[in-house]
C-alpha cells in the first residue's frame, strides 16, 4: 500500500472520530453498548478491542458469547454509527469511534 493512500486512511479515521465525538458523548455510547446486556464489563471490552486489528471471532471471545451471538449486536452498533467496519483480507474487522 503506499503511503498516499495510507495517510488518506489514517485521514479520514480522524474524520470519522471527530464526527463521532460530535455526535456521540463517551456516556452515549457507553449506555448503547451496555443496554441489556448481561455482562456490561465484557461488551465495553470488546467494544474497545474494536480497533481494526481484531476479528469478528476475535472480540466475541473477548465479549464471552458466540459469533453468531456478537454479530447482529456489531450490526447494531454499525447501524447507529458507533463503529464501522474496515475491509481487510482475512475476515470482518471493527473500529470504534473512541475508547470508552
Amino acid at each position: 500500500m503506499s503511503e498516499d493512500i495510507k495517510k488518506l486512511i489514517k485521514q479520514n479515521e480522524v474524520i470519522i472520530s471527530l464526527l463521532g465525538r460530535i455526535a456521540f458523548t463517551p456516556d452515549k455510547v457507553r449506555e448503547i453498548v451496555i443496554s441489556r446486556k448481561q455482562n456490561p464489563q465484557n461488551y465495553i471490552n470488546g467494544y474497545n478491542s474494536c480497533d481494526g486489528k481484531h476479528t469478528l471471532s476475535d472480540i466475541a471471545r473477548i465479549v464471552g458469547v458466540t459469533p453468531g451471538t456478537l454479530s447482529p449486536i456489531l450490526v447494531e452498533w454499525e447501524e447507529v454509527g458507533i463503529i464501522y467496519e474496515v475491509e481487510k483480507p482475512g475476515g470482518k474487522f471493527y473500529k470504534k469511534l473512541f475508547t470508552i
